[in-house]
């Protein structure tokens, strides 16, 4: 049952996406919540998700949290593409948003802000849980690392954490550390057990 739910995530792409309980801008809140039921599948989300991130973009072009959310919406759509071929180019030009982003977050006023966390989830998750082709996993577990390494998370929404954890769960389990990958599990059910990553997370230790 474990092997199924974990091929299944990875073949539909679904990703963790953050979750900023104390979010302030409610353009942000709506779009993300659109975002997730794309995560989870409906195409009509996605199309709808990129609309609002793209408009959000253009109207903060120096806030890196909506070109990311952009990027990974269009990494959805290429996910959801008819074909290989669109499937790598959509993909392609998903991740260039992200790495714009990523590049933007030092010298941005969000440096300083949840959103930076944010925008280094997005991109973290976005990174895991494409094709191995991209070459993007390692730097996916890098981002990883950096965002439970760093001082403002334990003040992070407790869905922002859970989702973390749940991120560094998939990746243990992908390099066989089960020792991690319980670990991980533990903390995103025990963060936010009624969450949506909480409760994945324990139907993945449910078949351990």
């Amino acid at each position: 049952m474990l092997l199924r739910l974990i091929i299944w995530l990875l073949l539909t792409g679904v990703m963790i996406a953050p979750v900023q309980a104390q979010d302030i801008d409610p353009a942000l809140t709506e779009a993300r919540a659109v975002f997730l039921r794309g995560v989870d599948g409906e195409k009509r989300a996605v199309r709808d998700a990129t609309q609002r991130f793209r408009s959000l973009s253009m109207a903060h072009p120096q806030e890196p949290v909506y070109q990311a959310y952009l990027g990974a919406c269009i990494t959805l759509q290429g996910r959801d593409a008819s074909n290989n071929l669109d499937k790598r180019r959509i993909t392609e030009e998903g991740l260039g948003k992200i790495d714009q982003a990523l590049e933007m977050l030092p010298n941005s006023a969000d440096q300083a802000s949840p959103h930076s966390l944010d925008t280094l989830l997005v991109a973290a998750n976005s990174f895991i849980h494409i094709p191995s082709f991209f070459n993007r996993h390692d730097k996916g577990k890098r981002l990883l690392q950096q965002i439970l390494a760093d001082r403002g998370f334990d003040g992070m929404a407790a869905g922002f954490k859970a989702a973390t954890y749940l991120a560094a769960a998939l990746v243990a389990h992908g390099e066989n550390d089960d020792v991690s990958y319980r670990r991980y599990l533990d903390l995103a059910v025990s963060t936010d057990p009624e969450g949506r990553d909480g409760r994945f997370a324990s139907t993945l230790l449910k078949d351990l």
